[in-house]
């Protein structure tokens, strides 16, 4: 089956786990002058990013507030992660917050962090009064998915083809199928805020969350 992403939720109103980062480590907000940061996990995570693009693809977004980038710091205060609280009104409602760029670089995978990442950021979301947070994932990043789930998440569909991917999926898995909405949720098709942006109001005096 081709590789796709796929989505997937999990309602704030439940109990969540909280997150436990291993001894050391530190998983905080960056301010806009230390994107240069940011630009280099991602560099390190997926490959591709230069100087320049924390403003293009972070800063010049509708979303962006510095409290909402965050870096893992490791015991030795280096930068090894990253995961951001986002929301996307426009597609998927006030109510859900969305966790974006999802990265730990490859020296320090396979020891959980970005669950962890994404629960500590499902508290995030909580305090901003959001209670549904949306992820998307790789189909074929099986180590990723089980961790999500382990977590709480639960399959969000956006298309009737995806029954088949998770049915894939929980096969490749070996776990029973989960219990979730099987309602098609797309994302709604309104269209994309002007600005001013969140930021801009701030910088104008409003009071933005």
């Amino acid at each position: 089956m081709s590789e796709m992403n796929v989505y997937m939720e999990i309602n704030l109103n439940n109990n969540i786990p909280r997150a436990v980062f291993p001894k050391g480590y530190e998983f905080k907000s960056i301010t806009r002058d230390k994107g240069y940061i940011w630009e280099k996990v991602m560099d390190n995570a997926f490959g591709n990013y230069k100087s320049g693009d924390f403003e293009y693809v972070m800063v010049d977004n509708y979303a962006y507030l510095p409290e909402r980038v965050y870096i893992l710091f490791d015991e030795n205060k280096n930068p090894c992660g990253t995961a951001s609280a986002w929301s996307q009104p426009w597609h998927w409602g006030e109510d859900s917050g969305y966790i974006i760029f999802v990265g730990v670089i490859p020296s320090h995978r396979g020891k959980g962090l970005a669950t962890q990442m994404v629960l500590s950021l499902c508290q995030v979301i909580k305090k901003r009064g959001q209670h549904l947070v949306l992820l998307d994932v790789d189909s074929d990043n099986l180590p990723a998915i089980k961790s999500y789930i382990n977590a709480g998440f639960l399959p969000h569909l956006t298309a009737v083809e995806e029954k088949n991917i998770w049915n894939h999926i929980f096969t490749q898995l070996n776990i029973e199928p989960l219990a979730y909405s099987l309602t098609i949720r797309p994302p709604m098709s309104n269209p994309h805020p002007d600005r001013p942006y969140l930021l801009d109001l701030r910088n104008q005096g409003h009071d933005v969350k």
